[in-house]
């Protein structure tokens, strides 16, 4: 094998065109959260204050505000786009939120646990 064909397969190997695949379907948090013990459930609702977040998690529009920054990749310029307000608009809302909770979704792991006590609200409530 010269030097060109070496080249031409090594670059052949490394550079395949990746085969597309149907995404899963994602992983809901009411699915994981059925796996987990009652006496978990409540402790992570009693550690967190999950009452005290009342006020964020029955506000319909914060609500609506979270789920589209959520669904939008935790962008805030698309997010504000998108839900036809200011970008600073969001931003004091994502601050409100962080007051109230102490959790910052512009961070990802702030914006799971966010998502899971939500759920966990959510359950309480029904």
């Amino acid at each position: 094998m010269d030097t060109y064909e070496a080249h031409k397969s090594h670059y052949q190997h490394y550079h395949k065109k990746p085969v597309m695949k149907t995404p899963p379907e994602p992983i809901s948090l009411q699915s994981v959260l059925d796996g987990v013990s009652e006496e978990e459930r409540q402790r992570l609702y009693d550690e967190y204050g999950v009452e005290g977040m009342a006020e964020i998690f029955s506000n319909e529009e914060l609500m609506n505000t979270v789920d589209c920054f959520l669904q939008n990749g935790m962008n805030v310029c698309l997010a504000a786009k998108k839900l036809y307000m200011h970008r600073n608009t969001l931003t004091y809302r994502l601050n409100k939120i962080r007051r109230v909770c102490g959790l910052d979704l512009r961070v990802f792991d702030m914006a799971v646990t966010f998502r899971i006590l939500r759920v966990l609200y959510e359950n309480k409530t029904r």
